[in-house]
């Protein structure tokens, strides 16, 4: 299957309960996936979401067939246009899961640290972006596109031929011609940045006493979900 993004989630509260930590992960899960049911417009997905008790840690992804993924570009008349479509309908389901996974701790002053995962329709979105900008060729993009997606390529054989006319047929951006002042203005800003001491990112405190992982999962819509609680 292909990656199509994930999302890794922090929360810093108290440990919970373990049947009611259970309780917790699976109504976060069936509240995630239906949020994609609605949002993520390809036929078949699976979903994959672990979360670590001992302060709230949470790791989400989304998978997904080749033949699933062209199905749900070709709604949107182009490859360049469908992966951004549908990189943006899991950025969504990202942002959803992360306000969920924080709804019931609404008393804690904790909020979320949230990292996502762009998966290989964020490179694959990276490619035509620097396709469109010269830095490479259509041909060189097909060879990473074949690194993405090679294994599965037979899956779907019509994927990679369409990637690579949307590749050759990829309109170059304008190029904006720089002036001196704009140089000068742009070297200045970036020592503004430079400069600027870095505050260091907190580290979360070891948790105490036993903890508990449950994973949620579902491998296909048309499939059951799965749970497991696992003592670490």
């Amino acid at each position: 299957m292909i990656d199509l993004g994930g999302t890794d989630l922090y929360i810093d509260v108290p440990s919970l309960p373990r049947q009611e930590f259970e309780r917790y992960s699976t109504n976060l899960f069936d509240e995630w996936e239906s949020y994609i049911g609605k949002v993520l417009k390809i036929p078949d997905y699976a979903l994959v979401l672990e979360i670590e008790e001992g302060s709230i840690k949470v790791n989400a992804k989304i998978a997904a067939y080749l033949y699933a993924i062209y199905i749900g570009i070709g709604q949107y008349g182009s490859f360049m246009s469908g992966t951004q479509t549908i990189q943006g309908q899991i950025s969504s389901a990202s942002d959803y899961l992360a306000t969920h996974a924080a709804a019931p701790f609404s008393n804690s002053k904790a909020k979320p640290q949230i990292k996502k995962h762009s998966g290989s329709l964020g490179q694959l979105n990276r490619l035509f972006a620097k396709v469109q900008q010269g830095k490479i060729t259509a041909e060189q993009a097909m060879i990473e596109a074949e690194k993405l997606f090679g294994e599965e390529e037979d899956s779907e054989p019509n994927f990679m031929s369409e990637l690579k006319s949307s590749f050759e047929n990829t309109p170059p951006l304008a190029k904006q011609l720089k002036l001196p002042l704009s140089e000068v203005e742009t070297e200045i800003f970036q020592q503004t940045i430079n400069n600027k001491p870095r505050t260091p990112s907190p580290k979360p405190e070891p948790p105490i006493g036993q903890q508990f992982r449950v994973m949620v999962w579902r491998e296909s819509k048309n499939k059951k979900r799965n749970v497991r609680v696992i003592e670490l």
